[in-house]
């Protein structure tokens, strides 16, 4: 009896046992199901194309992260990077991955070179899931290197490798999110490395450094034939075309456009986010032709406004000049707080020097000279996050390097073209139709005109040196006294400069001196 109840008790655990198994199954199969709702697609990919063209910068950042919000809003499951650029700024380069990084937690990121992404193209590229390529476009280059005269110029040492170590960090983290192979990702960072491609019996291809190219030979490992070997030496960074890139599981394909690749993997794109007016504006005004341009005009119409009475035309010019020349490099994040606080007080030293001291002493040759240091600056890409320690105050990466050397010459070419002009604008412009109204140079009252040589030569000659009159206008420090005149026995009124600051009007102002038509006065 208590042998039937054993085995009874034993045959029903086992059935309790089977049908809990079952239960439980059954139950993980429905949460599965609930759960992950797109495990079943019923729709193809949504996508939406960004293009990422030209230099890359905090400007490319800033639109970039406003164009994934709004390709979220608009209900994309999948981003394209249209990708043609040269490369840019490092620090632009690293947030920029790091964006897409996060983004890809939620979306899927494609990158899509559509003629080259070097540098910091390689960078952007290598963050995204999957990287296409299309006909004839190029990819790689990306260590921090710098065009001397003699050819390439080189970072050597404990200096290149501070420089490189975040870069190299950045594609291998890169490369383990998104299946790249690291020492590929390495070969488009690293100068001096040299990587060979190595085939076993069943034609698997393997990357090597030169350091460990002996041991896979004695494991039974060969060069592969079928390709340049080694695919990057000492002398060179890899840098491959569409093919290649393909051949080494850098590229998953090639395509003839982003449509002809949307077509045959069965991604269907909702929207494109072309560059706009305002960032073509922007990219414009960024380039280092019209900066310099821009340059000019400021620093003149600062010059007419501090030292010449006018219109307000000058104030205007330098005020709209100076928000371009500074604003855009602000948007671009070439310029920022130090910049900016070296130009504005630059040029409160000047109007204290103009306005308040007399002569141009100390405080404005210092302003000037903040002023041009805060616009060389502006051409000045930022090392953060590519040095995240700060390193030295001297500039350490390739691109500032090169970007100080633009500013400066960019900067001084820009000085001395002013310069130039407001030499031949104080003899010329007083006879230019329409410009001659920048600078006061008609008398107000009634002064008789005469054909006479004599007496036109003794009003050339008013007023004297040593005469007293009253400042009609505030003299800032140009404007307007009014003097007496023998010949028509009674005052009239002519455009003055102050040498010694500003004048309130109403004051008993003294000639100077007197340079041609330019009539130099003081305080009594």
């Amino acid at each position: 009896m208590m042998r039937y109840f054993w085995t009874v008790f034993l045959a029903s655990f086992l059935v309790l046992i089977a049908a809990g198994e079952v239960l439980a199954l059954s139950v993980e199969q429905e949460r599965t199901v609930f759960t992950h709702p797109t495990s079943m697609p019923t729709r193809p990919p949504q996508a939406v194309v960004i293009p990422i063209h030209g230099e890359i910068n905090d400007f490319t950042f800033s639109i970039l992260k406003s164009r994934i919000e709004q390709a979220k809003a608009d209900g994309a499951d999948t981003i394209i990077l249209e990708l043609n650029t040269p490369g840019g700024a490092v620090s632009a380069a690293m947030d920029i991955t790091r964006l897409l990084k996060e983004t890809g937690e939620s979306m899927l990121t494609i990158a899509y070179v559509q003629e080259m992404a070097y540098s910091a193209g390689t960078l952007i590229a290598f963050a995204c899931h999957e990287i296409v390529m299309e006909e004839r476009s190029m990819i790689g280059d990306c260590a921090p290197i710098m065009m001397g005269q003699g050819g390439l110029a080189t970072l050597e040492g404990a200096n290149r490798a501070k420089i490189e170590s975040p870069l190299v960090a950045e594609f291998e983290d890169s490369a383990e999110r998104n299946g790249h192979d690291p020492v590929l990702a390495r070969a488009f960072v690293q100068y001096q490395y040299t990587v060979y491609v190595l085939e076993n019996e069943k034609g698997e291809w393997k990357y090597v450094g030169a350091n460990e190219l002996q041991r896979y030979l004695d494991q039974g490992w060969k060069l592969a034939t079928d390709i340049k070997n080694p695919i990057d030496d000492e002398l060179t960074l890899l840098t491959v075309n569409e093919t290649t890139a393909t051949r080494l599981g850098i590229s998953t394909g090639i395509y003839k456009s982003i449509q002809d690749f949307a077509d045959q993997r069965g991604i269907q794109i909702i929207k494109r986010y072309d560059v706009s007016a305002g960032e073509k504006i922007v990219g414009w005004l960024s380039s280092s032709g019209v900066r310099g341009i821009l340059s000019v005009v400021f620093m003149l119409s600062l010059y007419i406004a501090f030292t010449k009475p006018g219109t307000g035309i000058p104030e205007a010019s330098a005020i709209l000049s100076g928000v371009l020349l500074f604003g855009i490099p602000m948007l671009t994040g070439y310029a920022g707080v130090l910049e900016i606080l070296l130009i504005i007080l630059g040029v409160l030293l000047l109007v204290v020097e103009v306005f308040i001291t007399p002569g141009f002493g100390f405080m404005g040759i210092t302003g000037l000279l903040l002023i041009l240091a805060g616009m060389v600056l502006t051409f000045v890409p930022s090392e953060a996050p590519a040095i995240p320690d700060g390193g030295s105050i001297f500039p350490q990466l390739p691109q500032t390097r090169e970007g100080l050397k633009e500013g400066l010459l960019v900067v001084t070419t820009g000085t001395v073209v002013s310069f130039g002009l407001w030499l031949w604008l104080s003899r010329y412009l007083p006879r230019i139709p329409y410009f001659n109204r920048l600078i006061l140079t008609t008398t107000v009252g009634s002064t008789p005109e005469t054909d006479d040589p004599a007496r036109e030569a003794v009003q050339s000659a008013w007023p004297a040196v040593g005469t007293r009159g009253v400042a009609v206008t505030d003299l800032r420090p140009g404007g307007i006294g009014r003097f007496y005149d023998t010949i028509i026995n009674d005052e009239r009124n002519i455009d003055v400069i102050s040498d010694h600051g500003f004048v309130a009007s109403g004051q008993t102002i003294v000639v100077r001196a007197r340079h041609g038509n330019e009539v130099i006065v003081r305080k009594a």
